[in-house]
Parts: structure tokens; sequence; C-alpha cells
């Protein structure tokens, strides 16, 4: 592949060597990847977005039963924006309309925990596998805490705010426009992506060449390493997308797969800059259960697939 072979010239026109040299090449190599990745997957999909502005998503949901619109909700939060500040005005939207709460929260909480570059650039990193069950696995934690949050009466401690006026009427844009739009979009989602992504994959590349595998083997593999990944990660605000390159070098070390997606998932859905945000609509009862059911739901998943993997 190119991109090795740019890494491998790299490395050997400095003369690096050792694990100096180990760390360098998966950093250029891992870089070179993902950002290619990004850049072509970010702008489709932000083209095919254009066809479901936030007013079509909060349509869409209105009025479904209760199973399809917690369905949808996790679908539609998938291709929605790459971060919980970006869904946030989308979840105000949707409570401003009527949809009904839990389906909401399933919104709130897929939305940042899965995105669908995450979903492209994960298979060529950690494999289809771990993809797969990464996918699978938020949309379950999603669904189940919009469902007991909603059973559970929580949504009376929404806010009173001005959700503005919920009938606004769309334009359907030409598909320059479309692309200008989605043009437009990418290259801010990329702009703001990529100094993550050098950072992710430089640290991903300091575990690679540097970090004792027996280091994470003897402190990260049993049942406390899955709590620890959490707590971890929910002070961190930062894109999945740079997460990606640490976890697999921590995998490639020997942390178990479940520990790794828990990192994952709670740097995405648990992070203390999107709390702030939502402060501002829900009642602090609100947002203690709402991180509590993730939370719980996310430390299920790293101890149950740390058990059977």
């Amino acid at each position: 592949m190119v991109f090795q072979q740019i890494a491998t010239y790299v490395v050997e026109a400095l003369g690096l060597t050792g694990s100096l040299r180990a760390a360098a090449h998966f950093w250029i190599y891992d870089t070179l990847k993902i950002l290619s990745i990004l850049i072509v997957v970010i702008f489709g999909v932000t083209y095919l977005r254009t066809y479901f502005p936030p007013e079509k998503i909060r349509d869409y949901l209105q009025g479904k039963r209760a199973i399809t619109g917690y369905a949808l909700a996790a679908l539609l939060g998938i291709v929605s924006p790459f971060c919980s500040c970006s869904t946030i005005p989308i979840f105000l939207g949707m409570v401003g309309a009527g949809i009904p709460f839990g389906v909401t929260i399933t919104f709130l909480a897929v939305s940042p925990m899965i995105n669908e570059a995450a979903l492209v650039v994960l298979p060529g990193v950690v494999g289809f596998k771990l993809t797969a069950l990464y996918a699978v696995s938020g949309i379950v934690i999603g669904m189940s805490s919009g469902y007991t949050l909603n059973k559970l009466g929580f949504d009376r401690y929404i806010e009173e705010f001005n959700f503005g006026d919920s009938d606004v009427e769309i334009d359907e844009p030409s598909r320059r426009e479309r692309a200008r739009e989605a043009y437009v979009e990418a290259k801010d989602i990329i702009v703001e992506i990529v100094p993550y992504v050098i950072v992710g994959v430089g640290a991903g590349a300091a575990i690679h060449g540097y970090l004792p595998g027996e280091l994470v083997t003897q402190y990260l593999s049993g049942p406390l390493g899955v709590f620890g990944a959490v707590a971890v990660g929910v002070p961190m605000y930062t894109d999945i997308l740079g997460v990606i390159p640490v976890v697999e070098s921590l995998i490639g070390k020997g942390l178990p797969v479940g520990t790794g997606l828990a990192f994952m998932m709670s740097v995405a859905a648990l992070s203390f800059p999107q709390f702030m945000i939502l402060n501002k609509v829900m009642k602090k009862e609100l947002i203690a259960a709402y991180a509590t059911t993730l939370a719980t739901g996310i430390l299920i998943i790293g101890l149950l697939f740390n058990l059977i993997l």
C-alpha cells in the first residue's frame, strides 16, 4: 500500500531504528490512512446529509410508534453530525416538536457515540468484528437508555426553554447547492477533526513504540480495567476518530476488547463539555440519570465482551 511505502521511506531516510522507528512508522502510516479515508467519507456523507436536515429528521420521528421511533432515532443518530455539541441543537428541535422523550434521548446518546466516519475507519484499524460490536453495542445502549429514562418519568426534568418555531418551511436545494453546502460543511469538519487525529495517532504511536505490553496486561486486563477506562474517558473531550488509533495500539499491546470498546464509548458519549451544554435544557437530575444509564450500559458491554471474547 502506498501509505506503507511512504512511511517506510520516511523512517529509512531519517535513519530511525528500534522503538522510535516503530512509533514514527505507525504515526505516519495511520495519519495518512485515516485522513485520506476521512476526506472521502466526510464529503460523501455530508452531501447525503443535505437530504436529511435537522427539520426532516425531526419530522421523520414525529408521530412514529414507540419501537419504530427508537429504531429510527438510533439510525438517524449514526448519520447525524459528528460530535455531541452539534447534535444538541437537533435534540432541542425534537423536544420542541413534541417527539417522545425516550426517542429524543436515544438520538442524543447514539449520535456522538457512533458516527459514519468512525464506522468506515474502524474496520481498517481494529477489524470488522470489533466495528460490528461497537455499532450494535452503541445502538443497544442508546435505545435502552432512552426507554429506561422515559419509563422512569425523567421527562419532567426538561427545563423550560424557547425551542423556536417548529413549522418552518424548507426549500429543497439544487444538486449544485447541495454539493456546495457539503463542501463547506466537510471542510469545516475536517479542519476541526485533523488536530484530534494527528494527536490521537501520535499517542497511539507512542504506545505502539514504547509502552511495554506487560504493563497493559498486568494493570488493564481485569474487571477494574473497564471501570478505569470509563473513568478516564469521561473528562476527555476529543473526537472518537482521535481515540481509535490509541485503542488500536492498546489492543495490540494486550488490552481486552471490551475495555477498548468501553473507553471509546465513554470518550464519545460522556464528555463534561456535553453535560455543560445540556445543563441549559436539562435539570441536574436528568443529566445525572442520563450519564448514569449510559455509563452503566457501557460498563456492562465492556465487562460482558471481556468475559465472552
